[in-house]
């Protein structure tokens, strides 16, 4: 069974305001008192004992090939589906009702007589209040027209009745844009609660006109009712609240906090960075069910003093799979729960019931650390828990993903070394930002050269990223489980002269233009310092020559930017967003193929050029094994199935897959349905539309071939930043001799090496 689906992205402008939200919904962490940062777990344990919640897949039926499911529901206490499918050119709908036998067609006359030329794409939601009138809300661009409109009709025996709102009908003066319709819900009392990005309105269910409206705020999903009250999800500062309104109205509204996952479902929280939002399905009494990666939790009555209950971890059920998005959930009077979720193109239909004879697989709980929780992670351990019943990973990280504010590294270190060498070791670690030779030369990793040289050897990974890892003794204490690279686009300005510093430094040095716009001291080492910090340091001291022939590449593309001494408060250094207009070169750090789609339409924007700066890659998921481990045979298990396939076959929009057939797969995947669009400004100052649109297949394999032509790791160094930084600004505006430069920066690092 499949699923139409239409464009991939919102707006970037959007996304960005909506990751910003969540961000600052996060805050800031708290510490203990002792100034180490608490982890978090991303999936509480299973519950043990006997009598449990287990997940069953359905089989969809064979009546319904052919047909796209667009919303499950219940109605009647039943669980219905409704469906669409293209027949002479135009849409038609059919609902189907879950008997005992299987599914029945239970279209009434008014809804089987509706057909749409809308090119066989829409957005259809059915409603039934509980005196048995259906509803139908219908949002699509009808054949000839060019703008997306919502319509709304009621039932009448055989006939639709349209009652399609006035306001729906008046496009917005602004952008000339008509109400967008988030979802809709039917009360008891004859009224509609309509949901939009603009407004929350009630509406006559007779003939739709507007009873009530207001502004609406920022709201998650579609509304859920349970024939007397309307329930929305919200998100903010406060964290993630559902709000109960009698009637859809804000008199008399409550608010009921988020489930926080804390395996009870007690407290207080709001998942921030997690995959797709918190799906919600009510009873008739007001009992609200919730789920999302965390579990599935359930509220009785609907209490906003009430405890949620956990009726099953997130890891047990398809909603901890990263790439597998909820699209349809609901729940009976008896227990079940059922949810549908979109696979790449498949829908699978899972049902949640409760089993007294059921009791946890789970003998061994591995714990694997991550400063950063991380969606790979997620999926691989979600997936490998599927596969292996007897096996809990228990992913702990320090901070979430889209997590806002600085990270306090002092902190992070000092809470894993006390985790590292008492009882409380995980084992497994993330070392990504971390100083893994310290680690390493400890003896507190495992050397994994006789897990990953076999992959190499056998090409199922890329041994051009693995085998940057290998010491000189031919051991390796961490494989990457993915990787991104910095991009140089440019104008202008062939790939041979801004793919590395050394060529960029002769082409820049006899331009007149800047390329890069103004940087600061900050900005420009940031920029270039992290190609070569492990190039000027050899057996513990600073390599003058090194050194010296890096600060004169560094002084040419200075002298080209033009060095300032500060930025003015909010404005941002020139990059890619401004490549078609005051830049002429910037560099993007991109993370797979979809990430790339911007990147590849600006350059096409520009007609310009694009290439990996120095061939050399970010890694990322720096995994290692501890040797305290006493999981260590297991631990390599997981570590062999987070590079298989299986796992890596996922765009995670944070790097490209290390496993070398998933590289090949995500880049021969289909994104023509995939769009997005935001502003840039314009020479003049103005702003312009700029909408990306998927590359073609030579420019995937284009990004392929330099995938694997990549070299070694980026490296960091917070020390050699700071001297940089503290030294250089003298030279930079040439009052300052290099010579000079370089004994300075030998003088602030003397100590730092000879540790």
């Amino acid at each position: 069974m499949k699923r139409k689906k239409s464009g991939k992205w919102l707006a970037a402008l959007l996304t960005a305001a909506l990751l910003a939200g969540a961000a600052s919904g996060c805050g800031e962490k708290e510490t203990d008192g002792s100034g180490s940062v608490p982890g978090t777990q991303t999936g509480s344990l299973p519950d043990q004992g006997k009598g449990r919640y287990v997940e069953i897949q359905e089989e969809l039926p064979a009546e319904l090939e052919g047909w796209d499911i667009v919303q499950i529901y219940t109605a009647e206490d039943k669980l219905r589906l409704l469906t669409t499918k293209e027949e002479n050119g135009k849409s038609i709908l059919r609902e189907w009702e879950k008997q005992e036998n299987g599914y029945v067609d239970v279209t009434q006359g008014w809804l089987s007589s509706l057909e749409f030329a809308c090119g066989g794409w829409m957005e259809a939601q059915l409603m039934q209040d509980g005196n048995g009138r259906q509803y139908l809300y219908a949002g699509y661009m009808s054949d000839g027209e060019d703008s997306f409109k919502g319509h709304l009709w009621k039932g009448q025996g055989d006939e639709a009745a349209e009652i399609t709102p006035e306001k729906w009908s008046v496009a917005d003066e602004e952008n000339a844009s008509y109400e967008m319709v988030i979802g809709m819900v039917a009360l008891d009392n004859g009224t509609l609660a309509a949901l939009s990005y603009n407004s929350l309105d009630i509406l006559s269910g007779e003939d739709g006109s507007v009873l009530s409206s207001e502004q609406a705020g920022f709201y998650d999903g579609r509304p859920v009712a349970d024939g007397e009250n309307v329930y929305l999800r919200s998100s903010g500062s406060g964290g993630g609240q559902i709000e109960k309104r009698k009637d859809g109205r804000k008199e008399g509204m409550v608010t009921i906090p988020y489930p926080s996952g804390n395996g009870d479902g007690s407290g207080i929280g709001f998942t921030i960075g997690g995959e797709g939002s918190l799906c919600l399905a009510v009873l008739k009494d007001g009992t609200v069910i919730a789920a999302q990666e965390q579990g599935i939790f359930r509220l009785s009555g609907g209490a906003p003093d009430g405890q949620w209950e956990r009726l099953v971890a997130g890891m047990e059920t398809e909603f901890a799979i990263t790439d597998s998005y909820c699209t349809g959930f609901a729940a009976m009077e008896d227990g079940k729960i059922y949810a549908l979720f979109q696979v790449n193109e498949d829908l699978k239909l899972y049902r949640y019931e409760y089993d007294p004879e059921a009791v946890s697989e789970v003998t061994q709980i591995l714990k694997l650390y991550t400063v950063y929780e991380n969606s790979l992670l997620k999926q691989a351990a979600a997936l490998y828990h599927k596969a292996h019943p007897e096996t809990w990973i228990d992913i702990q990280y320090t901070y979430p993903m889209y997590y806002a504010e600085q990270p306090d590294y002092e902190a992070v270190y000092q809470s894993l070394n006390t985790m590292l060498m008492g009882d409380d070791a995980p084992d497994m670690v993330v070392m990504d930002h971390l100083n893994m030779d310290s680690y390493a030369q400890k003896g507190l990793l495992e050397d994994l050269d006789s897990l990953v040289r076999p992959m190499e050897e056998s090409g199922e990974v890329l041994s051009n990223i693995t085998g940057a890892y290998v010491d000189g003794d031919g051991k390796r204490y961490a494989v990457p489980l993915q990787f991104g690279f910095n991009m140089a686009l440019g104008r202008d300005i062939g790939t041979e002269q801004m793919g590395r510093m050394e060529e960029l430094a002769q082409f820049l040095a006899g331009k007149e233009e800047s390329y890069l716009g103004t940087r600061t001291v900050a900005e420009l080492v940031d920029e270039f310092y992290p190609y070569f910090c492990d190039e000027i340091v050899n057996n513990k001291e600073l390599d003058r020559e090194v050194l010296g022939k890096y600060l004169e590449y560094l002084k040419a593309i200075g002298d080209n930017c033009g060095i300032i001494a500060a930025r003015p408060q909010e404005e941002l250094a020139l990059g890619m967003w401004d490549l078609g207009g005051k830049a002429k070169l910037a560099f993007q750090q991109v993370g797979g193929f979809t990430d790339c789609m911007f990147p590849m339409s600006m350059v096409d924007y520009i007609k310009g050029d694009f290439t990996a700066f120095e061939n050399r890659f970010l890694p990322s998921m720096q995994t290692g094994i501890c040797t305290r481990s006493q999981y260590t045979d297991t631990a390599k298990d997981f570590l062999r199935f987070a590079l298989s396939q299986e796992v890596q076959d996922a765009d995670y929009y944070k790097g490209f897959p290390v496993n070398v057939k998933s590289l090949e797969k995500l880049a021969a995947k289909d994104r023509s349905d995939y769009m997005s669009a935001t502003m840039i400004m314009a020479d003049d100052g103005s702003y312009l539309e700029f909408d990306s649109e998927a590359y073609p297949k030579e420019t995937a394999d284009r990004l392929v071939k330099l995938c694997q032509g990549l070299e070694k790791p980026i490296k960091e160094d917070a020390k050699i930043r700071e001297v940089l930084i503290e030294c250089l600004g003298a030279y930079l505006d040439g009052t300052q001799p290099k010579e000079d430069t370089i004994q300075k920066i030998e003088d602030g690092l003397k100590m730092y090496l000879a540790e």
